[in-house]
């Protein structure tokens, strides 16, 4: 029997150049429509397949429906911020307090999103999806794995825990990091993201500060 989550899918994962170029060519064209500020609900695979310059058939030979290509560029979007992320992360090991990684870090990922073609409009289509979550769950286990190497943390949360700790700051962030997304208000938008670096930095300071009776 096909779950819900099957029917986002990617049919198969393209093995040569020639497919991986094809595949790139047709979430690029759903990036552009969306971009173009096309209502998701009104793209068809048909309209991605014309923007991509592909027969429909090639669209289909690859995802089963048009919310597995919203889906696969969702996964694209959250890759590529995730790695500007931990390029920058990387150089800040060792040389900013925690704290500060930690600011530099939010402001890099909400200016990656920020920076991706009619993303705003990919979140709000798909958001709802058991894809999407897995999605993000993937993004979630990237970032927490990413912060769990910075110095500062590893020598102050046990090895066995820093796993959950981490994780479930990223996990509470992420649910502001989509509210800050979808805000129509800049100001508003401004003040959710302050309130995502107060989250974080205000959870990891238990274990950081010296006094604090939590840690371990």
């Amino acid at each position: 029997m096909t779950n819900k989550t099957d029917q986002l899918t990617p049919r198969r994962r393209p093995s040569q150049e020639r497919s991986r170029e094809r595949v790139e060519r047709i979430l690029d064209a759903t990036a552009a429509l969306l971009g173009d500020d096309m209502p998701a609900d009104q793209i068809t695979t048909a309209a991605i397949a014309e923007e991509a310059g592909v027969p429909i058939g090639s669209v289909y030979q690859y995802f089963p429906n048009k919310l597995a290509v919203l889906a696969e560029l969702a996964r694209r979007v959250m890759e590529q911020v995730d790695n500007k992320t931990a390029s920058l992360i990387a150089e800040d090991f060792g040389v900013l307090p925690w704290d500060q990684a930690i600011d530099r870090a939010v402001d890099a990922t909400m200016q990656g999103f920020a920076e991706q073609p009619g993303y705003l409009q990919l979140l709000l289509s798909i958001r709802p999806t058991p894809e999407f979550r897995l999605i993000t769950d993937e993004s979630n286990e990237r970032m927490a794995a990413l912060l769990a190497r910075h110095p500062a943390l590893r020598a102050v949360i046990p090895a066995d825990e820093i796993e959950l700790v981490t994780r479930a700051a990223i996990q509470a962030a992420n649910s502001l990091q989509d509210w800050a997304l979808s805000a129509d208000d800049l100001d508003l938008a401004t003040r959710i993201i302050g309130e995502m670096k107060t989250l974080l930095k205000g959870y990891l300071s238990v274990y950081m500060d010296e006094s604090s009776p939590y840690r371990r």
